[in-house]
């Protein structure tokens, strides 16, 4: 008993510092935009922040390739054999190929978009500056660094990187022109992070090379493909949202919607180190003690629904003050679309706790890609109306409709499964009224 007890305290420490390290690694993400985002919206106006945001959102489909559904599919598998030199290698070296053959067939089709459709060639260099990112993030294991739930060096060097880019920022963006620099600078974080941490894996030998097949890299990309189209559905949508704005109203509406939507997205990676550090902690409580999974959950309910109402709040009441020192009087408009969004953090609270971390280690694959892909023709759907209808603010309203719609589908799907989230089991509530 006195064994399991501390078994239990060092999990729940581990979990501790992770969340920790992953909570200062994700202040540093939505630091440094908000530290150049006055800048670049000055500097650059509406029409040249629109074009940079354009093309980031285009590129982050290529970066929603590189990393595929590892996060979801390789950090368990990782987690689950931490304690195997053997196994942990081949699990690396078969997933950070594959993502390395992902990345590579990209690069490829963006050459093959840019050149031979005409509304992308005018963006094609700076797609292609823009290419970094997806390499770099190929480059950074993240998936690897969860499941054995080491997180410190890894944090550093992305820290690390993240912090020069905002005097990179003001130093080399100084005119109106200068996207394309400042698209370099976006692209450089995360490819010089990913060499430093490739590097410094290399020298700490924990793993040994394992050869990697093509019938290896097919079978990966088999065993994920659900998940991927399921999550990763969620990154096209939200990318699509500037990408088709930019199509129907143009690029100072979709800078407009940009600059919102950066604080919006700024918000949600407030969340990310408790959902990071959480899915495998939830993964192995579910093979391992089901009721501990589902009372570590009622935990993040509590915990993760008052961080997010929270936040909402103050976006909403914030928005006109939050558009005046950031943006300047130039992005009026984006104060009703900072309104129409500031309860989406909430909602997308609600889908990650019912959906990655509930559905996904209970094995109901199937139902949560189907609630993810019928949003995804939802938000496509609804966008081409409200877009062409009420430009940057139609386009706010979908992302606040699809994911309230998403929210409310998983939670129903649970419900309809026989799986109560937030009731105690019957012989919790009875060891708990015991003294």
């Amino acid at each position: 008993m006195l064994r399991s007890s501390r078994g239990k305290n060092r999990s729940m420490a581990s979990f501790r510092k992770n969340f920790t390290i992953l909570m200062t690694l994700q202040v540093s993400t939505y630091l440094a935009p908000l530290l150049t985002l006055p800048w670049l919206a000055r500097v650059l106006g509406p029409d040249g922040y629109g074009r940079l945001s354009f093309c980031l959102a285009f590129v982050a489909y290529f970066i929603s390739l590189a990393n595929f559904s590892f996060s979801l599919t390789a950090t368990p598998k990782v987690s689950i054999n931490r304690a195997s030199r053997e196994q942990r290698s081949k699990i690396f070296w078969e997933t950070i190929i594959t993502q390395a053959a992902l990345a590579g067939a990209g690069f490829f089709v963006l050459l093959a978009l840019t050149s031979f459709i005409p509304s992308l060639r005018e963006y094609r260099e700076l797609l292609i500056i823009g290419y970094g990112m997806p390499i770099g993030a190929m480059l950074i294991p993240t998936w690897y660094f969860q499941g054995i739930e080491d997180l410190g060096m890894l944090s550093g060097f992305v820290f690390i990187g993240r912090a020069l880019s905002i005097p990179a920022m003001y130093i080399f963006v100084r005119e109106h022109d200068d996207v394309d620099i400042a698209m370099a600078v976006n692209a450089l974080v995360p490819l010089l992070s990913g060499i430093a941490i490739c590097t410094y894996l290399y020298f700490r030998r924990e793993l040994d090379f394992v050869p990697v097949s093509f019938k290896t890299i097919f079978g990966r990309l088999k065993d994920g493909w659900s998940v991927y189209m399921a999550t990763s559905i969620v990154d096209i949508y939200a990318s699509s949202n500037i990408v088709l704005l930019t199509f129907i109203s143009g690029n100072v509406a979709a800078g407009y919607f940009a600059a919102g939507d950066k604080l919006i997205r700024a918000a949600l990676n407030m969340l990310s180190p408790l959902k990071t550090a959480a899915y495998p902690r939830v993964s192995f409580l579910m093979h391992h003690a089901k009721d501990d999974a589902f009372a570590f959950l009622r935990k993040m309910f509590v915990v993760q629904g008052l961080i997010v109402s929270l936040i909402s709040v103050c976006i909403f009441f914030g928005a006109p003050l939050a558009v005046k020192l950031l943006y300047g009087p130039k992005f009026l408009p984006t104060v009703e679309v900072l309104r129409w969004m500031a309860f989406v953090p909430l909602m997308v609270g609600l889908t990650d706790l019912f959906g990655v971390q509930t559905m996904l280690p209970l094995g109901m694959k199937a139902q949560f890609s189907r609630v993810l892909m019928a949003s995804a023709v939802l938000n496509f759907g609804l966008l081409a109306v409200l877009a062409k209808l009420f430009g940057e603010q139609g386009a706010a309203a979908t992302v606040l409709i699809v994911e309230t719609l998403a929210a409310a589908a998983m939670a129903f799907t649970l419900h309809l499964q026989g799986v109560s989230l937030l009731k105690r089991p019957i012989t919790e509530r009875a060891g708990s009224g015991t003294t």
